[in-house]
């Protein structure tokens, strides 16, 4: 296989992960191979990711020596009179449900304002499930603007059927089918 093939290969399979990220949820640990300890600077490590719903947090930690609390406004001065979930088995999961902001800390006294806390923000997804009541118009027909050529007869909105309606394609039939294409040029 030459090596242009070998970079054609590399560059579909980078879009099939891509659109496979994009569907489906992702689990992370927390501070990665670190997990939650001291000397970690999580603010950078939560800047460094694209979460989304449905995405999963494991904090691995070792529970005699720290906690984790997910809190709201009293972050900033690491205090967390009213936690909205407290963990401490040292292999705690959670999982995103809501868009908003989410803020974790340790509440041992000192480990949080040592650096172990993080916030996130989860935004309300852009793509809007479409709403069932209304239907969707319908696509539009691809050879409107296409001039009348001599010897075909001229297009009747009355009696045509939209050709474009044989196969309906969306944007991951027509990533499948792109995919497919950039793979038979590999072989």
């Amino acid at each position: 296989m030459t090596v242009f093939r070998k970079q054609i290969l590399l560059v579909v399979l980078v879009v099939v992960i891509a659109k496979l990220r994009s569907t489906t949820a992702v689990v992370y640990e927390v501070g990665d191979s670190w997990g939650w300890t001291f000397n970690y600077n999580y603010e950078q490590w939560a800047a460094s990711k694209h979460f989304q719903l449905g995405d999963v947090f494991i904090f691995n930690y070792d529970p005699h020596l720290h906690n984790v609390r997910q809190v709201d406004k009293n972050y900033n001065d690491c205090t967390d009179h009213n936690p909205l979930a407290s963990f401490n088995t040292g292999s705690d999961t959670l999982t995103l449900k809501t868009p908003g902001l989410y803020y974790f800390m340790c509440d041992i006294p000192g480990h949080c304002a040592s650096g172990l806390r993080f916030q996130i923000k989860i935004d309300i997804p852009r793509v809007l499930p479409a709403d069932p009541e209304k239907p969707s118009p319908p696509p539009p027909d691809p050879y409107e603007s296409f001039p009348n050529i001599p010897g075909f007869p001229a297009k009747n909105p009355a009696t045509s059927s939209n050709a474009g309606s044989l196969f309906k394609c969306t944007w991951s039939c027509k990533d499948m089918l792109l995919t497919f294409f950039l793979l038979a040029l590999c072989f």
